[in-house]
C-alpha cells in the first residue's frame, strides 16, 4: 500500500500489549457500561459495601475488560478499599474460590485448610475494609456449586459481587433467596459493531506495532473477520503481525490475514458451542444426527429424548427461544421463514 514504507526490521515493537491482561488504557466504546459499574462501585469511596452487578453478553464484548479496569480504578487510590478477582473457569468450587482470593491477596494459610478458616482469614485480611469480589465465568460452575459459591461470598462483611457471564441465566437459575440477596445491575454488553473494532485495533498497533507497519486497510479486513469480538480481533492482529515477521516481512500481510479469517471464525464458533446450556447442546445434537429438518420434527425428537433419559423438558417457548439462541450462536442456520408445514428448516453449522 502507498502508505506503508518498508524500512523496518520488526514489526510487533511491545508485544505485551497484545494481550487483554497486559494493556492499561481506558477500554474503548464501553463509557455506558464503565459508567453504570463506577456508580454500583462508588459507595466504597465513602467506606461503604459496594452494590452487586450482573454483567453479561458474548464473549469478547468487553466484560472482563471493563470490570477489572473500574475495580481497579476505584480500588487504586489508598489502601482503604479491596479489590479481587477470581475466574471461576479455573475455580468452580467455593473452597477453590476462597483458596483462589487468598492466593490474590497473598495471604499465607499452612494451617488449616477447611472453608470456615479460609473464611476466616479472608475476613482478617479484609480488616472491614469495603472490598469488591469479581467472579469471571460466573457460569462455569455447576448449578449448585455456583449457589453455594454465591451465597458463601454474601456473607462477607462490606463486600459486593461482581458476575461475569455469557448471559443471565447462570444468576436467574439460583434458589429465590440467594438470587433475591444478590439483587444485582444488570448491565450489558453487545458486540462491538465493526468501527469500534477497528478503533480498539488502531489502539493497540499504535502501541505495540512498529510505525508504519501497519494501514488502516489491514485493521479493517482483521475487523471484518473478528464479528464483532475485540478479544478475537486482538489475537488476529497479533498473529498475523507474528506470522509476517517470521516470514521476514516489514509489513503486514493480507494474505495472512485472509489465512487467519476462517480460523479465527471457527474458533469463535467453538467457543460459543462450548458456552451453550445443556439443552442447547442436546437440540444442537440431534440437529446434528439427520440433516436439515423442521422445527417441529425437531423439537419432537428432543421431547423424546427428555422422556428417555428423564429430564424435564423446556417449553415450547424457551425451545424457540434456544432455537434463536443457536443461530445467534453461529452453530445453527435456521430458514428465515417457514419452508414445509413442519415449519422453518433447521440446518448445522459444524462449530
Amino acid at each position: 500500500m502507498s502508505d506503508i514504507e518498508t524500512s523496518q526490521e520488526r514489526i510487533i515493537c511491545n508485544g505485551r500489549l497484545l494481550s487483554d491482561e497486559n494493556f492499561d488504557g481506558e477500554p474503548l466504546g464501553r463509557e455506558t457500561q464503565m459508567a453504570r459499574l463506577r456508580a454500583c462501585l462508588h459507595p466504597m469511596l465513602r467506606g461503604e459495601e459496594p452494590m452487586n452487578a450482573s454483567l453479561y453478553g458474548p464473549p469478547g464484548t468487553g466484560k472482563t475488560t471493563v470490570a477489572r479496569w473500574v475495580m481497579d480504578d476505584v480500588c487504586a487510590s489508598g489502601s482503604q478499599r479491596i479489590g479481587v478477582y477470581v475466574n471461576c473457569w479455573q475455580h468452580r468450587t467455593l473452597y477453590s474460590v476462597l483458596q483462589g482470593i487468598i492466593d490474590e491477596l497473598k495471604v499465607l494459610v499452612s494451617e488449616a485448610q477447611d472453608t470456615n478458616f479460609k473464611f476466616g482469614r479472608i475476613k482478617q485480611a479484609f480488616r472491614d475494609k469495603p472490598a469488591v469480589i469479581i467472579l469471571d465465568e460466573i457460569d462455569r460452575p455447576m448449578p449448585s456449586q455456583r449457589e453455594e459459591i454465591i451465597y458463601g461470598l454474601l456473607n462477607l462483611p462490606r463486600t459486593g459481587l461482581i458476575c461475569i457471564g455469557n448471559s443471565t441465566r447462570a444468576l436467574a437459575m439460583l434458589d429465590e433467596r440467594v438470587r433475591s440477596r444478590l439483587n444485582p445491575i444488570l448491565i450489558e454488553f453487545l458486540e462491538y459493531s465493526m468501527s469500534e473494532i477497528e478503533k480498539i485495533l488502531a489502539d493497540r498497533a499504535r502501541q505495540a506495532l512498529t510505525p508504519r507497519t501497519w494501514a488502516p486497510d489491514h485493521l479493517k479486513s482483521i475487523a471484518s473477520a473478528a464479528g464483532g469480538d475485540a478479544r478475537a480481533a486482538i489475537q488476529m492482529l497479533r498473529r498475523v503481525a507474528a506470522a509476517a515477521e517470521m516470514k521476514g516481512g516489514e509489513t503486514l500481510d493480507t494474505q495472512l490475514i485472509d489465512l487467519y479469517s476462517p480460523q479465527h471464525q471457527a474458533i469463535q464458533r467453538w467457543s460459543r458451542f462450548e458456552a451453550l446450556s445443556e439443552h442447547e447442546k442436546i437440540i444442537w445434537e440431534l440437529a446434528a444426527q439427520r440433516g436439515p429438518l423442521g422445527t417441529t420434527e425437531l423439537r419432537r425428537r428432543y421431547g423424546e429424548y427428555c422422556r428417555g433419559r428423564e429430564l424435564q423438558p423446556i417449553a415450547k417457548r424457551t425451545f424457540s427461544k434456544y432455537l434463536s439462541r443457536l443461530s445467534s450462536a453461529g452453530v445453527l442456520r435456521i430458514s428465515a421463514r417457514p419452508m414445509t408445514p413442519g415449519g422453518r428448516m433447521v440446518q448445522v453449522e459444524q462449530p
